[in-house]
């Protein structure tokens, strides 16, 4: 008995240190959307699915730093903020004193990043599916 006293305190550490990694390190770089889903929205009119690409003037890109900063350019425009991982992906800016912050469902398929924004203000649920960023994405 007391031989495998120390093999279970063992286990039981090496369990404990074994739980879910974070999963920040999975996120961080730079990704570019393929398509865009507008689902389940109060007006019907407004679901539909997009594929979008990057060109000179606009992208989809969102660029998320190991120093918990992000910039988020979609289409013409661009927030910059932090961000943090939990349960969701929060992204997190301050505009005039005021933070605002909006929080995705992440999901990984092979290589791609689906994030999933419930918006019950829009009445719409939005999804984005991104690739990792490669040379021919980067304009220059």
């Amino acid at each position: 008995m007391k031989k495998i006293i120390p093999f279970l305190l063992i286990s039981c550490i090496w369990f404990i240190g074994c739980g879910d990694d974070d999963s920040s390190g999975n996120l961080i770089g730079t990704w570019v959307a393929t398509s865009i889903l507008v689902s389940d929205c109060q007006d019907g009119n407004r679901n539909g699915a997009n594929d979008v690409s990057c060109d000179e003037v606009s992208c989809y890109r969102l660029a998320l730093n190991g120093d918990d900063t992000y910039s988020f350019q979609r289409g013409l425009g661009t927030d910059n903020g932090t961000w943090d991982v939990g349960d969701f992906l929060r992204l997190c800016m301050t505009e005039e004193g005021e933070t605002s912050c909006e929080q995705f469902a992440v999901q990984f398929s092979g290589i791609s990043m689906i994030l999933i924004a419930d918006s019950t203000s829009a009445g719409c649920v939005s999804t984005y599916f991104f690739n990792p960023e490669t040379q021919a994405d980067t304009i220059q």
